[in-house]
């Protein structure tokens, strides 16, 4: 199919194949680390070791900072404004729901704020509406 394809096409086709290996990349970190996570909260002692750590966080950092760089040097205008639009409602969504929580435990309403639920909460917002903003016609 790509025999008959313009320059345009080719690039185009190499430009998703790349997007895609990417997305691929972050859920397997994000497997990774969750996995890992998962096994600490089930050992005994429930904690990490410092030098595991140190490890899975400059991994992290390194990773998710090298290929967002990477994502958003590759990407056309219409990702990156979804991207943008994603991203403003997920932190929106979390500048509303955190001290919303806060003060009512401050209250005593209701348990101390979760930051793992917080985060998990914030990216699925940021993936909804960025898929919203992909799949709709």
């Amino acid at each position: 199919m790509t025999e008959h394809a313009g320059p345009g096409e080719r690039a185009e086709v190499a430009r998703r194949n790349r997007f895609w290996l990417m997305m691929s990349g972050f859920m397997l970190l994000g497997a990774v680390i969750g996995g890992t996570l998962v096994a600490i909260e089930k050992s005994p002692s429930g904690s990490l070791p410092a030098i595991w750590a140190i490890t899975i966080t400059v991994i992290f950092v390194a990773v998710l900072g090298g290929g967002t760089w990477y994502f958003y040097r590759d990407i056309d205008e219409v990702e990156r404004q979804d991207n943008l639009i994603a991203g403003t409602i997920a932190i929106n969504f979390y500048a509303l729901v955190y001290p919303a929580w806060f003060f009512l435990w401050k209250g005593g309403l209701v348990r101390e704020p979760d930051h793992e639920i917080l985060f998990v909460a914030t990216v699925i917002v940021m993936s909804a509406v960025y898929f919203w903003k992909k799949l709709r016609p």
